[in-house]
């Protein structure tokens, strides 16, 4: 279960991406109502001065968010295992997921931590697209959920419907496969209709590959919430290869759940 006072965490490298990410961390927080806490991992491969980015990140996030509590960490290492390390004691962790404008968290590190994270990761990817304080985050579009009826498609409902709803936005459940468990999966929705009767729910079953629906269905969502599944006899939730895939080509924001 997650920590009550659990801070959102977001990490930065001083680049575009992730000042993007530290916009949606900061709305994250707010609707949380939890404490944003901003993280630059001090690696050979970062900028010199990680307190002043730190600071500087910070400074945006309380204009963006004036009501939120915010508090700056910088931690020796790499950015990957910094942030996995606070991800113990997080309600979730946002990254960047682009590199073009030479950060160095990328996707990659956003799918590390998709499997090693102890708790949810939103990888924004293109986050450069929300830097300047002038462009809106995404207000009105739905929250896609990938379903497959296991335990962990479950857990992203969970966290679908719980955005879905702070955001009163509508949310869309795909389901894909060359098979006949589409109205089985479709049936394991109804007790998420009668529990958030307040949220426009459309089911949307594909007979294509997951990697492709997912990533199509990404196309005009908030934000994508996938599910992190258990692999081989490990008792440790991780994603599986397709998973990654969809954290690297989604073209929205991608939530990976975790249990806790």
């Amino acid at each position: 279960m997650l920590l009550e006072h659990s801070p959102i965490v977001v990490g930065v490298d001083g680049s575009a991406a992730s000042l993007g990410a530290v916009r949606w961390a900061a709305d994250e927080a707010a609707r949380q109502q939890r404490a944003l806490r901003i993280v630059h991992a001090l690696s050979w491969e970062g900028p010199a001065d990680g307190q002043g980015l730190v600071l500087d990140a910070a400074a945006e996030a309380k204009s963006w968010q004036p009501g939120i509590a915010v508090e700056t960490m910088t931690r020796g290492g790499a950015p990957a295992y910094v942030l996995r390390e606070q991800s113990r004691t997080a309600a979730l962790v946002v990254i960047g997921g682009s590199v073009h404008d030479g950060g160095v968290l990328d996707a990659s590190i956003g799918a590390h931590l998709s499997g090693f994270a102890h708790c949810p990761v939103l990888v924004i990817n293109n986050g450069w697209r929300w830097a300047d304080p002038l462009a809106a985050l995404p207000a009105s579009a739905p929250v896609v959920v990938g379903v497959d009826g296991s335990p962990s498609s479950q857990r992203a409902l969970a966290f679908g419907y719980g955005e879905a709803a702070s955001r009163r936005v509508p949310l869309v459940a795909v389901h894909a496969g060359r098979d006949r468990r589409h109205e089985a999966v479709a049936a394991e929705m109804e007790p998420w209709l009668r529990r958030h009767p307040e949220v426009e729910t459309r089911f949307d079953s594909r007979d294509s590959g997951v990697l492709e629906t997912l990533t199509d269905a990404a196309r005009n969502a908030l934000m994508l919430v996938v599910g992190a599944h258990r692999v081989g006899w490990y008792e440790q939730p991780r994603p599986n290869p397709v998973t990654q895939l969809v954290v690297h080509h989604a073209a929205s924001p991608v939530l990976i759940t975790r249990s806790v």
